[in-house]
């Protein structure tokens, strides 16, 4: 114990004459990764002094000390800009994944001599990955752990501006009170604070239809459109109100913090006088990885030993065909044979290929069937599905033969000669670089849509949401309207994706990719129970 304390002072010493830790420790044989065998808790340090998967901090004793590099002395508000207090999950100072609670002991406790996460820190990442602000190398931490709005319907707390004369009657509490007069374009509400909402509703008397543009800000200046709607008017989305009387309410399509909904009417005709009689907002959303998303341990997907933090908000390049390492994903083990987790940007004859038997997919039909997911029923074997064991399929849409396709199928053979033309933005610059593949429809991490949909908060440019809502999937409900709300496959009657001008869906509207339909598109369908293809019960 005597000749530890005399090698920690020693290396604390040379520290402070400038000397470079990891290798004075290397020459004590301290120095400790993961399963490294170091002594016990110097392995943080060099987790982040020069680990692959670490910050690669250097020997900067300050970083993380005050006053002199002695354990005595760490101050773990340093720890903030990292690990992240603010957000849904303290990386600080949570007693199970915090940072001052696993300090010193990253090898014996928080993984195990493999590289995996021990039990109970499954949600180790997410001490990172949340809503917080998490900032390393001035990059910050993608929020994996999702968002979760809580929340009743409730008023503004006041009309800031409106050509509808009566306009605060919207804001009475009164249904039988409306606006009192037929014309009008725009009403500015103040919600009283900035505040996170999630969606609107207006109660209306009359089986007349409006149609509605929806901005929020947090000043009257600057506006983001949050609400595009599923109604179409001027060749441009809108959110309609009516015909139905009563309650018309909608959920948004971007979540962003606000403080004033600005709300513009853009049909034509004059409204029938106290038509509209109240409005109200709530925030109700709860989404990510451990919400909707896989749920399952990081590590199964990501190799936790790779290199993590580079400097670069997103290392995968298609140019560079990176995914697998860029992404951090994990190789997997098929017919005696490892391969790489995700072949993206996809090359070769797509057309000609089985997607059943390729390994372009690897790492999801780890999981997932692949005769269940792309079976069909004009295939052979195990691969004869009939019948189809994916609800991606439309009942209305036959075939020459009369029989429904799978639409999985459809999409992953691709289009143009082999199959192969580029039609996927794989790395999210806005040109289409690959074939489809399935994480061009899917954020594996859990999403605002159902089926884990593209919705555009991990592809959007770090910090902003200028990709969301993508194609924004709504399952449509059982009389075949569009439900934002809807996320039990088994409640729905078929999907439809976000209108946003007539033509060809394209990068340039959607985000996401060139499409051989328009950027909406419906599938009406009866839900079956396939367990969405996993392997097993």
């Amino acid at each position: 114990m005597k000749d530890r304390i005399l090698v920690v002072a020693a290396a604390a010493a040379l520290a402070l004459c400038g000397a470079t830790w990891p290798d004075t420790a290397a020459a004590w044989g301290m120095r400790g990764g993961m399963g490294g065998g170091g002594m016990g808790g110097w392995a943080s340090h060099h987790v982040h002094w020069d680990e692959e998967w670490g910050p690669k901090l250097g020997n900067k004793c300050f970083t993380c000390h005050d006053g002199k590099p002695s354990r005595r002395t760490v101050n773990y508000s340093h720890c903030i800009p990292c690990h992240s207090p603010d957000g849904a999950i303290d990386g600080v100072n949570d007693p199970e994944i915090g940072a001052r609670y696993n300090w010193g002991r990253m090898t014996s406790v928080v993984y195990d001599d493999s590289g995996h996460l021990r039990p109970g820190k499954e949600r180790w990442c997410l001490g990172c990955h949340d809503d917080g602000t998490a900032v390393i190398n001035d990059v910050p931490a993608p929020n994996i752990a999702g968002r979760t709005m809580t929340g009743d319907w409730q008023s503004p707390a006041a009309v800031a501006a409106s050509d509808f004369p009566g306009a605060d009657n919207l804001l009475d509490g009164d249904t039988d009170t409306g606006n009192v007069v037929r014309d009008g374009t725009y009403i500015i509400f103040d919600l009283g604070e900035v505040t996170d909402i999630s969606h609107v509703r207006f109660y209306t008397t009359s089986d007349q239809e409006s149609q509605w543009e929806v901005y929020g800000g947090t000043d009257t200046e600057n506006w983001t459109r949050i609400l595009l709607g599923q109604s179409v008017i001027f060749a441009a989305p809108a959110w309609k109100i009516g015909p139905d009387t009563g309650w018309n309410e909608s959920r948004l399509d971007v979540f962003v913090p606000v403080r004033y909904l600005k709300l513009v009417r853009v049909s034509p005709p004059p409204l029938t006088v106290n038509s509209l009689c109240e409005f109200q907002y709530k925030k109700d959303l709860s989404y990510g990885y451990f919400v909707n998303g896989h749920k399952i341990g990081c590590d199964n997907c990501h190799d936790i030993r790779s290199s993590h933090i580079d400097g670069l908000a997103r290392t995968y390049q298609a140019d560079q065909a990176n995914y697998s390492s860029g992404y951090r994903l994990v190789n997997v083990e098929t017919d005696s044979d490892t391969v790489p987790a995700m072949e993206i940007p996809r090359t070769g004859c797509n057309s000609d290929e089985d997607p059943a038997t390729t390994n372009d997919f690897a790492l999801c039909f780890s999981c997932h069937d692949r005769s269940k997911v792309l079976g069909e029923i004009y295939d052979s074997g195990e691969m004869f599905q009939y019948p189809l064991q994916t609800n991606f399929r439309n009942d209305s849409h036959l075939d020459a033969n009369g029989n429904v396709r799978n639409e999985h199928r459809r999409h992953i053979n691709g289009r143009g000669y082999c199959g192969n033309d580029p039609v996927w933005d794989s790395d999210w610059d806005g040109v289409p670089d690959s074939p489809m593949s399935c994480t061009a429809c899917h954020n594996v991490h859990g999403s605002p849509s159902p089926a884990m949909a593209r919705h555009g908060e991990l592809t959007s440019s770090p910090g902003t949401n200028d990709k969301v809502p993508m194609i924004n999937l709504r399952y449509l409900d059982e009389s075949g309207r569009p439900d934002g709300d809807l996320a039990d496959v088994m409640a729905s009657s078929g999907g439809v994706t976000q209108f946003y001008a007539p033509g060809p869906g394209t990068p340039d509207k959607n985000s996401t990719c060139k499409m051989c339909h328009n950027d909406e598109i419906s599938y009406q369908r009866q839900p079956a129970d396939v367990n969405h293809g996993l392997i097993g019960p």
